[in-house]
């Protein structure tokens, strides 16, 4: 998680304010919250050493199983996208339900090609 680093403003009247930017109000006028900030509590399964030890046990094993990648309430939304076998250049759409389209990406965003 990234915290927002504390800044130091200059004053009207010149005076140097450290603190935290919080909201800018208008022209020329920030609100700025001074003192310590206290620091996010980090739960222990989110910490850098453990999600690294699950990235690498996950993969560690060949193929991911098809009820990780459509989990949850929005899975009919969730498509996995891989290299076609036959032709490198186009792009495998594969929904929940199993059914396959055939595209390219274009812009960034998937196409389905004609035939």
């Amino acid at each position: 998680m990234a915290r927002e680093k504390p800044t130091a403003r200059e004053g009207a009247t010149g005076q140097l304010v450290q603190g935290r930017s919080v909201a800018t109000l208008g022209r020329g006028m920030t609100l700025v919250k001074v003192g310590r900030a206290p620091r996010p509590v980090v739960r222990p399964e989110d910490n850098t050493t453990v999600l690294l030890k699950k990235a690498a046990r996950a993969l560690n094993k060949p193929g991911i199983d098809r009820s990780v990648v459509f989990r949850g309430p929005n899975a009919a939304r969730i498509f996995a996208y891989y290299a076609d076998a036959k032709d490198p250049t186009r792009v495998v759409r594969e929904a929940a339900d199993g059914t396959k389209v055939v595209g390219r990406l274009v812009d960034g965003k998937f196409r389905a090609s004609k035939a």
